[in-house]
């Protein structure tokens, strides 16, 4: 595909910036989003250091209010550009925090969620069906199928689902997120017993909404004249034309958009992959959001 030359207002040079065509490289009429229009954002004041670990607790904690927390993504991919594992950093120290080994599974997909790039160090799973247009985070335990006793289930972490769109209309991995709502400050338990208690079913019930879960929802870019492509405001961080580039804020009580920036991710000068990620999302939540955004997807 071709270049384009797009403008930074951060120092207001222009650059050369190279779309990322990923799926679509054939096709010529697909407008992939530029989203490279760069301006302060409404994200939290960064507060106290929030330092890093790979432990179940950090994996698991809400990011604290006033602080951010910076990482980047490795993907390995093997032969014909597969991916096959996704490794996520923290950015100043580049400590690994979470592994993740995607596995083939019948009608669906399963990502195997691991402190270190040993596989045998799981802290959940993430599930999709076969299109990749739903995904749900677990964490570790078993399925409501496999076991009666409750104790023993798993609790579901995030539900995302993706918009389907016409092809010559789409502008980027629309998509939205659920997680469960809080309880003096900590996640509520969400434990699925049958296909009819989980946050996918609870997610149709608007008057659930801020009291059993949080609904997100990507910021739509909107089309510039200028740049004759779309586009949407990021920092600094986020410099480089990608369509998996988003941002991602939480739904009011009256449907409209907070104006607090929860997850920003997108590519930096070409080649790093970032993400801020502030509250209410937990570093697990997060990094599932992300994977979920760069699998390949069927009917999206």
């Amino acid at each position: 595909m071709s270049d384009q030359i797009i403008e930074n207002n951060d120092n207001m040079a222009r650059q050369k910036i190279i779309n990322d065509g990923h799926e679509f490289e054939n096709s010529q009429d697909q407008k992939l989003p530029s989203l490279i229009i760069q301006s302060p954002l409404h994200l939290p004041l960064s507060g106290e250091e929030f330092l890093p670990t790979n432990t179940d607790q950090f994996l698991n904690s809400i990011i604290p209010q006033g602080t951010i927390l910076e990482c980047d993504v490795k993907i390995v991919k093997g032969w014909f550009g597969r991916h096959l594992k996704y490794n996520f950093y923290h950015s100043k120290t580049q400590k690994l925090l979470l592994s993740v080994k995607k596995s083939q599974c019948p009608r669906s997909h399963q990502f195997l969620l691991s402190k270190s790039e040993n596989e045998l160090d799981f802290v959940g799973t993430l599930e999709s069906n076969f299109s990749g247009t739903e995904f749900i985070l677990y964490s570790n335990g078993l399925s409501y199928k496999n076991s009666k006793d409750k104790a023993n289930l798993r609790k579901e972490l995030a539900f995302i689902h993706y918009e389907y769109q016409l092809l010559k209309t789409r502008k980027g991995n629309l998509f939205k997120a659920y997680i469960p709502s809080l309880i003096e400050g900590q996640p509520s338990q969400i434990i699925p017993t049958d296909e009819n208690t989980g946050l996918k079913i609870k997610s149709r019930f608007l008057n659930k909404r801020n009291q059993e879960y949080f609904e997100f929802k990507t910021l739509e870019p909107v089309w510039s004249s200028k740049y004759q492509s779309y586009t949407l405001p990021f920092n600094s961080r986020v410099n480089s034309a990608s369509v998996h580039n988003f941002l991602l804020k939480q739904l009011k009580e009256d449907g409209k958009l907070s104006k607090e920036i929860a997850i920003q991710f997108g590519k930096c000068d070409g080649k790093y992959l970032n993400i801020d990620i502030a509250y209410p999302f937990t570093p697990l939540q997060a990094f599932s959001i992300i994977i979920s955004q760069l699998d390949n997807k069927l009917l999206i």
